[in-house]
């Protein structure tokens, strides 16, 4: 850390931006408001990250994550969008094509912002029609998963 006129610590950053942004952690993912966040981290193209070639976005998810099981991320209330509703046997379909990445849906945090989520999207919008995008798909998968 520098030494800056008013230090402040990546967490604490990452709180106060956080919880600026108004949507709850599952609700965030692919979102304006996540790219917002991001760049308050690490800027807008990730240019300041450690190490700009590493899944940064994925990391930033992860950490708010961590802080929300610590109990440091604050209750935002509800979720600023629902997930779209589709067909039960859509949904049977979805969490096949997640399982078949990840092994169980229960690991579902770990695809944000990896190229497998992005297979996983075009796969279930291919196969059923339809033309979900990131932020939806993401909102049933994290709905189906509890």
């Amino acid at each position: 850390m520098t030494d800056a006129l008013f230090p402040i610590n990546d967490d604490e950053l990452l709180i106060n931006v956080y919880q600026k942004q108004g949507r709850t952690l599952d609700d965030l993912p692919y979102t304006d408001e996540f790219e917002t966040l991001y760049a308050a981290m690490y800027g807008p193209d990730g240019r300041d990250a450690p190490n700009p070639t590493e899944q940064t976005r994925a990391k930033v998810f992860h950490r708010l994550h961590n802080l929300r099981k610590a109990g440091k991320l604050p209750k935002l209330g509800r979720a600023k969008s629902s997930p779209p509703r589709i067909e039960p046997e859509q949904e049977q379909q979805l969490v096949a094509i997640v399982e078949e990445h990840i092994g169980q849906i229960s690991k579902r945090d770990q695809l944000l912002y990896q190229p497998t989520f992005d297979q996983i999207v075009d796969t279930f919008n291919a196969d059923t029609g339809l033309s979900l995008s990131p932020h939806d798909l993401w909102r049933i998968i994290a709905k189906l998963a509890k």
